[in-house]
């Protein structure tokens, strides 16, 4: 009894100190009160964690799970998810130790997520952070400058996706289980995916593409379908009426002008009427052009009709107005020809045309023109325009006779001929008034001539489809062993050298009938950027004269022929030994590569797989040039020049004296400054083409130009004993280059 007595009276002591405690101290000095969780476990303060995700992890998904646990809550708290000040999903009402929120969506990027835990009053009573969590979606990729059923005119395709992603491409067997056909594509130093094979097959093309990112990701594959076109459309000048020839002459008014265009696609019909411009005395021709679809044939209609005769007529093809339909633009072309002097002869009785000459072939039928200078078989009157058979004294009966009452003086040959070519009965020579001209002229005999015009035109022939502009023909005769002249065989004979008429009075046609074999005739070639082969035959012309035969009966004739003698007519014939063999089409050897760097296989449709043409370089009747230089060089890119010698500080030439059969012989060259420019004119930047080949680009920075800046490229690119030879040899052929010893 005393010892409860004790124990109550004790319980009630402690009891009296508590409420003096709690007097004393007051309310806010009580200690928390812990609350006990759904497991009847006492703590101390709230506490949030988050266990997935972690930081610096990675998700390729937007919406991520977010899940944690939760110590010490009461009831009534729950959980919300922050990233900084924004509030992201559905809050979480705590039931138990774990929690998980599955509403949460996050943009691509990195982010610092909170969760905080949020009593019933809004307070927060505890928070956790994780840190930088990327979100990587699986990487979208596509295909820059191209479109589903489009075209490309590029061997690249440029592909574009997210940052550090690693791309690839893949051309055939595109599944996941074909990994090696997927080709990965290296950032070039742009920063810019572009996967580039020139050995694409033109045509259409199916490629497809995807992107890896950093976490792995690997992007759903695009596909796409073009059409990869990168030729350029060529122009096609057979359909052309009349059938082309250089510099046509004798042309119908009645003319056409029209081109083809072969492409195996489609042309942008927006820019045909950019597509043929022709110009007549400097000025525009007014006219309409007209495009056919279905034959791809364009017409220019001129607005005034028929042309203008004895004119001429220039032709110009602009690869602004023929593109077709993956951008590629045509190469440019260009042509002249002349109108007729004279309308169609006809026999009065039965209207048949006379002198049979095909050039218009329109419809069908052939239309014939009278040749320039008549027909002297018809009418030998004729010759009386130029011939004085009474009154003129030399042999050729082309001088007038001495009058000193009216001041006539004996006339220069190629007076007769600017008699009529002075713009009134026939069109005159382009540029014949120009600062330097063709001066020099060769006669029959092979001797320095009083004739210009008479050297490359021969006045006594008569046009025709392969001759229209009268070039110079010859014959050569292989004469039996047993025929004699002064008790020796006749053997060959060229009418270059010796008339057949000088022995034969007539039976001319009778003797070379009965000897067909031994006859051979041409006519001399001047071939330009339309019909050259780029062999020495189409050149002759200007070769006949240009060689060293001449040269060495003439000095200062420069042989120009022994840089085009490798390729010949003999070498066409003997590569083409069957129909399928194209000269043009051929793939040129290393001896003829070595030979010259001005062998080139044409890109534009034209059939040049040889020599360049004279007519690139020098202007045929006149140039303001010296040495006839052209005073526009390329076809496209088209590049200045001038070398006109008239600046005394800095002269555009040089006089260079050479030892010639112990002569001393003085040559005018360009000097060493202009003939860097005439080379770098097509060199400089890589860009000027003819026939679509652009130029070599000059390399500034080798060290062979920096330890040489002064000198001339044929200093190097030249072969020669002198600078005359190096010069005429880095023009015509020039070769790799070497440094002189």
């Amino acid at each position: 009894m005393r010892y409860r007595s004790l124990l109550n009276k004790t319980k009630f002591q402690v009891l009296v100190i508590l409420v003096l405690c709690i007097q004393m101290l007051g309310p806010q000095q009580w200690l928390p009160i812990s609350s006990v969780n759904s497991e009847g476990i006492t703590g101390t303060e709230p506490k949030i964690t988050i266990t997935s995700p972690k930081s610096d992890e990675f998700s390729n998904v937007a919406n991520v799970i977010i899940s944690g646990t939760v110590e010490n809550y009461i009831a009534g708290m729950t959980i919300s998810i922050f990233i900084g000040a924004e509030k992201k999903g559905t809050s979480y009402i705590v039931n138990g130790n774990s929690w998980s929120i599955t509403d949460v969506f996050f943009p691509e990027g990195t982010h610092n997520i909170e969760a905080r835990l949020v009593d019933a009053d809004g307070i927060t009573v505890a928070s956790t952070t994780i840190t930088n969590l990327t979100i990587d979606f699986p990487p979208a990729i596509k295909f820059k400058d191209l479109d589903e059923g489009g075209f490309s005119n590029s061997h690249s395709i440029e592909l574009i996706t997210e940052p550090n992603a690693t791309v690839q491409i893949c051309l055939k067997d595109c599944t996941e289980e074909a990994s090696s056909t997927w080709i990965t594509v290296e950032k070039n130093s742009s920063e810019k995916w572009i996967y580039t094979n020139p050995q694409l097959a033109e045509g259409p093309q199916t490629v497809y593409a995807r992107a890896i990112d950093l976490a792995g990701n690997v992007g759903t594959p695009q596909g796409i379908t073009y059409t990869k076109d990168t030729l350029r459309p060529t122009i096609v000048l057979g359909s052309i009426v009349p059938a082309y020839t250089e510099d046509m002459t004798q042309v119908s008014i009645d003319t056409e002008i029209k081109f083809r265009v072969s492409d195996a696609n489609a042309l942008k019909e927006v820019d045909i009427d950019k597509s043929i411009s022709v110009t007549s005395n400097g000025k525009d021709v007014p006219g309409d052009i007209k495009y056919n679809s279905d034959t791809k044939e364009i017409s220019f209609i001129p607005s005034v009709k028929p042309l203008t005769r004895s004119t001429k007529y220039n032709v110009f093809i602009s690869p602004l107005g023929v593109i077709d339909s993956a951008g590629n633009s045509a190469f440019p072309k260009f042509w002249s020809f002349t109108t007729e002097s004279t309308p169609p002869i006809t026999d009065a009785e039965s209207g048949q045309k006379l002198y049979e000459i095909d050039y218009n072939g329109k419809n069908g039928e052939k239309v014939h023109r009278e040749s320039p200078h008549a027909a002297y078989a018809d009418n030998v009157n004729v010759c009386v325009n130029c011939h004085n058979t009474h009154e003129a004294r030399n042999q050729n009966l082309l001088e007038q006779k001495q009058n000193s009452e009216n001041g006539n003086t004996d006339k220069h040959v190629d007076d007769y001929c600017m008699a009529c070519h002075d713009g009134t009965v026939a069109p005159m020579p382009e540029n014949s008034q120009a600062r330097h001209k063709h001066s020099a002229a060769i006669d029959i005999a092979g001797k320095p001539s009083g004739s210009s015009c008479a050297s490359c035109h021969s006045p006594h022939n008569e046009s025709s489809e392969g001759n229209p502009n009268l070039a110079p023909d010859q014959i050569t005769y292989t004469h039996d062993s047993g025929i004699l002249k002064d008790d020796k065989p006749v053997g060959k004979i060229n009418s270059k050298e010796q008339l057949c008429e000088s022995c034969h009075e007539s039976g001319l046609g009778e003797l070379f009938a009965q000897s067909e074999v031994d006859v051979e005739y041409r006519v001399f070639q001047y071939k330009k950027n339309i019909s050259a082969i780029g062999i020495y035959e189409d050149f002759d012309l200007c070769l006949r004269c240009h060689n060293l035969n001449t040269k060495n009966k003439y000095s200062k004739i420069a042989d120009i022929a022994s840089y085009y003698n490798n390729l010949t007519e003999e070498t066409k014939k003997n590569y083409e030994t069957n129909p399928e063999l194209s000269y043009s089409d051929r793939e040129f050897t290393s001896d003829e590569m070595q030979f010259s760097k001005h062998i080139i296989k044409a890109q534009d449709g034209s059939p040049l797989a040889g020599h360049l043409p004279c007519a690139e370089c020098h202007d045929t009747h006149g140039s303001n040039n010296i040495k006839q230089l052209n005073t526009s060089l390329g076809h496209s890119n088209i590049k200045s020049f001038t070398a006109e010698d008239k600046n005394e500080t800095e002269p555009d030439s040089q006089v260079v004296k050479v030892n010639i059969g112990g002569k001393e012989i003085e040559f005018k060259l360009l000097s060493d400054k202009k003939e860097r420019d005439f080379c770098l004119a097509c060199h400089s930047d890589g860009k000027t083409a003819v026939y679509g080949v652009e130029g070599k680009k000059y390399e500034s920075t080798r060290p062979e130009h920096t330890a040489y800046p002064s000198e001339p490229c044929s200093f190097c690119h030249g072969r020669g004993a002198n600078k005359v030879e190096r010069a005429l040899s880095a023009a015509h052929a020039p070769k790799t280059g070497m440094v002189p010893e």
